[in-house]
């Protein structure tokens, strides 16, 4: 090596570790790798590897403590990736990834507290090592040739430090009171339980059980806390790039996102749309977008899109979907997300693709809906948007036991499909595609009319471009049960 190994791993302030970390900034990870492990191991770790030993020139390290010592403070050092995402004026550097912490030990959690917690003593201080991974064919193109962007000290303002706070305490009570088996990121804004190494059998780990359970532990996914790819985007644009104009929703101190959502919302429920418009002076139409506009209208903000918010951002709150309940107590149509994209379907029919990888899987466990129901006082034929009734508004995240029960089935489904190569048989009373009868919960189907919107199988058969749903009934479940509990 050039330079002799810090073995105590100790710098003498951040200056010196921010002068080693800017000299290796516009190099590849190959550039600067002086011990060749980017040729020995070819797992994203090995990123790391080369800033520690090649960059810092202190050694590898599996340690509990963080990574280096600054003085008195402890910093630990992340290595994660960014990519640009759209073209020309509308390109952006967004988070690739979310940045994960450290493993969730369940058992000895339940003890701990914030301040003095393995999590925050880990990642109170971190330095986070930016680099760009453009890379359009992974198979060809090594990680090794991507470029180090930058380095900065990662610095927490109090509201997102507040935010993390309760993100930990949800996290902590759920293991606590024997439900660790039922984590999902989308439980929590800012700071996630993401698994990690889900498929494999080593990766299941003790925790408590429930109180009155006969055995003293259950067996959980392994999860490790990050922080959401969507929270390290306001990160990037806060630090490294100029921040794009947002609305910021008027939080007290303290007050979490579902609380504001609640006590917002809540101010105008039980009222009819035309009454709620008149009295924030908007003019709203038939158009299901009138509802949305009216929706933020009520948070405050005159913002037009969810994803413009800044809170809702960083909380992964991609949706909001206005809900219209007739008198059978239920809304006229399944609920849509998004189209399966011609890589997704590639995916589903790879042997090696698994359910924990999923498009499918990551959809529903990563992100947050915004939910807004209403009655109609009358069936929809005689339905009249002005007249609907605003009920409990609030902020909806599928629970992991309905993931794994009705959304697994309809991915295995369709990774059975694509790997046979067999027809699908697309047509009416023919089509083996998991449909609105495959379990009552989640299908796929077309979204629209626009039969020339069509998209190739794996197979080769050209079928219309497809949605995947939630079925009404369960919708209507969901919200029942919202307003029941609130």
């Amino acid at each position: 090596m050039a330079t002799e190994l810090n073995e105590e791993r100790s710098f003498s302030s951040l200056e010196e570790v921010t002068r080693l970390l800017t000299g290796a900034e516009g190099k590849s990870f190959r550039e600067i790798d002086e011990t060749g492990r980017g040729l020995s191991s070819g797992n994203k770790g090995s990123l790391g590897n080369i800033i520690e030993e090649s960059v810092l020139h202190y050694p590898v390290n599996s340690d509990k403590e963080a990574d280096i010592l600054v003085g008195d403070t402890r910093y630990e050092l992340k290595v994660t990736p960014l990519h640009h995402v759209g073209k020309g004026a509308k390109k952006k550097t967004t988070a690739k990834e979310r940045l994960v912490l450290d493993i969730i030990n369940y058992l000895n959690l339940p003890d701990e507290e914030f301040e003095t917690s393995q999590f925050w003593e880990k990642s109170k201080n971190i330095i986070v090592v930016y680099y760009y991974d453009d890379r359009e064919d992974k198979k060809r193109q090594s990680r090794l040739d991507c470029k180090i962007f930058k380095s900065i000290v990662l610095h927490y303002d109090a509201d997102d430090l507040a935010t993390i706070r309760k993100d930990w305490q949800l996290i902590h009570d759920k293991v606590a009171e024997g439900h660790a088996d039922q984590l999902s990121e989308s439980d929590t804004d800012y700071l996630a339980a993401c698994t990690k190494g889900a498929t494999a059998k080593k990766s299941m780990r003790k925790a408590p059980a429930l109180d009155d359970c006969a055995e003293e532990y259950i067996l959980a996914k392994q999860r490790a806390f990050s922080y959401k790819a969507s929270y390290m985007n306001s990160i990037i644009e806060r630090a490294l790039v100029e921040k794009l104009p947002q609305y910021r929703l008027p939080m007290e101190e303290g007050q979490t996102l579902a609380q504001f959502v609640a006590s917002m919302m809540g101010r105008f429920e039980g009222r009819s749309v035309a009454e709620i418009a008149h009295e924030l002076g908007l003019d709203v139409g038939r158009a299901k977008q009138s509802k949305a506009q009216l929706a933020l209208r009520m948070l405050g903000t005159k913002s037009s899109k969810v994803n413009q918010i800044e809170q809702f951002q960083k909380a992964n709150v991609t949706k909001l979907k206005t809900i219209v309940f007739y008198p059978d107590g239920l809304p006229k149509e399944h609920m849509s997300f998004r189209q399966i994209t011609e890589d997704e379907w590639s995916d589903l029919s790879n042997p090696r693709s698994s359910w924990e990888n999923s498009f499918l899987y990551e959809f529903f466990e990563e992100n947050k809906f915004l939910f807004v129901p209403f009655d109609s006082p009358v069936p929809y034929k005689s339905h009249r948007p002005n007249n609907d009734i605003l009920r409990h508004s609030f902020l909806w995240n599928m629970p992991e036991s309905d993931i794994q029960q009705y959304v697994k089935p309809v991915w295995e489904k369709l990774h059975e499909l694509m790997m046979s190569g067999q027809s699908v048989h697309y047509g009416r009373g023919t089509n083996l595609l998991p449909g609105a009868s495959f379990n009552n919960v989640c299908h796929i189907r077309p979204k629209g009319r626009n039969s020339s919107d069509r998209i190739t199988l794996p197979n080769g058969e050209t079928i219309p471009k497809q949605t995947f749903w939630l079925d009404r009934s369960y919708i209507a479940a969901v919200v029942n049960n919202a307003g029941c509990q609130k």
